[in-house]
């Protein structure tokens, strides 16, 4: 709100400073550009800022101090970066920065500002010094309440029970009490009525965070309570920053339970109902990394509670991120991969697919890493990463159906009657029971060429299913193999005719 309101009100205070040269002489004017009183509370800042506009003709030097009417450790000042040198008809802004530490107390100070200008053209002894100050109040991040219960009811019981000390019990115990009542009676109260529902996700939800719940009471309870005693700032701020980091970690376990049995939980229940093998590699995926995830950011967070800068920490994995991709930037390609072959499904478990080695073989499972296919003829398991299946040529047997066309090369002998021959290999293949009958897959024959010492024919059919094509075709050929005989159709054999020319002549029978 404070940066929106500077950022509206500086342009209007420029404009009235560029507009001041025209009624008055003076050649520098420092300008205030922001409120000068603030309240600071413990362990925050506040902003001053002000405008020096050089409504001369000469450059001038700038030089700025700032200093607080008081020093202690608890408070400091600081100032931005401004230019050292002001032209003529331009200007310079200046931000002072009070911190507040978080011990500091309750305290009014004064901020002071000089601004020392020194002519550069001209006379150089002439120089100009101006002063401005600004109220600051800091507010104590932690103040004793006195004797009073709650830190609002002024403690009248009878002695011994109307000290400080009693104060605080009293106050801790009705804490306590309450934590007490919402665990043994509003988490029941809250089951009875969530067991009644369809899902079992509040009932997950009520049981995780039941016992956080009364930690959590418990313990702000205490650092409240601690109000009404008098006990050191530093000792307080130990015990806040105590409190915050038992606030991370167990927002951190509430993460972790709530991302484990209810997240997990449902995705896994999800996967084993979609149709679609990508859910089931990624939510052990996601598992796995949220296990490491959310641990790594509640460290982080009571890294920031004891005041580390987590800034270097974040560029530093950054850069160890970088160095991590580029040494394991095959595996990442693997996994990128998967990824890929899980998302366009080419092929699905129990598909029969072709490698581009030749290699027939069955899917067993598409990993995030690798592939692994069991290969029908050698009957071993295949391990192939999954950049060299998802970059390599592919052929899916059991796409687009189950189906697979399979030919059979027919030679007979030149002379052979043909009709008679295109008759039998048609009643062959028509009568065997694994040959899909179905318009479009319907077997056919043709006459595919007149060899040198063959008519070749080609047999095309179709199997009910790719695991019974080998089968299928060898006891088609088998079946022509036989038929033939029975028929005396010969099946021409690979042959050369010799003629000797000037031969002599040979003597008859």
């Amino acid at each position: 709100m404070r940066k929106g309101l500077l950022a509206f009100i500086l342009p209007l205070l420029l404009l009235s400073v560029l507009a001041v040269p025209t009624v008055s002489a003076d050649p520098l004017y420092v300008h205030s550009a922001s409120a000068t009183q603030a309240d600071v509370d413990a362990g925050e800042s506040a902003q001053f800022q002000w405008v020096i506009y050089n409504n001369d003709t000469s450059p001038y030097l700038l030089k700025v101090t700032s200093a607080l009417d008081r020093t202690s450790d608890a408070w400091d000042v600081s100032l931005s970066q401004y230019p050292p040198i002001i032209e003529p008809g331009e200007y310079a802004v200046v931000t002072a920065t009070v911190n507040a530490h978080r011990d500091v107390g309750n305290e009014d100070l004064v901020l002071s500002m000089a601004f020392d200008l020194t002519k550069l053209n001209g006379d150089p002894s002439a120089s100009v010094h101006l002063e401005r100050t600004a109220q600051v109040t800091l507010h104590a991040m932690f103040e004793s309440t006195g004797n009073r219960i709650f830190g609002m009811w002024a403690n009248d019981l009878p002695s011994p029970f109307n000290t400080l000390l009693w104060s605080f019990i009293i106050t801790l115990a009705v804490w306590v009490a309450i934590a007490a009542a919402i665990y043994f009676v509003v988490n029941p109260l809250i089951h009875q009525f969530t067991k009644k529902t369809r899902t079992d996700l509040d009932d997950r939800i009520v049981q995780i965070v039941r016992m956080p719940m009364f930690i959590l009471i418990v313990l702000f309870g205490l650092v409240d309570s601690l109000s009404i005693v008098n006990i050191p700032t530093e000792w307080h701020i130990r015990i806040w920053q105590a409190y915050q980091i038992i606030v991370a970690l167990v927002a951190t376990w509430i993460a972790y339970r709530v991302f484990d049995r209810v997240v997990i939980h449902y995705a896994d229940k999800w996967a084993k109902k979609s149709d679609t093998e990508i859910d089931d590699v990624l939510v052990p995926l996601l598992h796995k990394v949220g296990i490491i995830a959310i641990p790594v950011v509640g460290v982080g967070l009571v890294l920031d509670v004891v005041g580390v800068d987590l800034t270097l920490l974040v560029a530093g994995m950054g850069v160890v991120g970088l160095i991590v991709a580029f040494a394991a930037q095959e595996t990442l390609g693997n996994v990128f991969s998967g990824i890929q072959l899980l998302l366009d499904r080419p092929f699905k478990v129990g598909d029969l697919i072709e490698l581009d080695t030749g290699e027939v073989c069955e899917v067993k499972r598409v990993g995030i890493r690798s592939t692994q296919l069991y290969n029908t003829y050698d009957h071993e398991m295949i391990i192939v990463p999954n950049n060299e299946v998802a970059n390599k040529r592919v052929i899916n047997h059991s796409r687009p159906d189950n189906h697979r066309c399979v030919y059979a090369d027919v030679r007979v002998v030149y002379g052979t009657d043909l009709d008679k021959a295109r008759a039998i290999l048609m009643d062959i293949v028509s009568k065997h029971p694994d040959v899909v009958r179905q318009e479009g897959q319907l077997p056919f024959l043709r006459l595919a060429k007149l060899g040198e010492s063959a008519v070749e024919f080609r047999l095309w059919f179709w199997v009910d299913h790719v695991r019974k094509q080998w089968r299928v075709a060898t006891e088609i050929r088998t079946e022509i193999y036989k038929k033939f005989r029975e028929e005396g159709i010969e099946i021409a054999l690979p042959q050369e005719m010799v003629t000797f020319r000037n031969a002599p002549p040979t003597d008859g029978p």
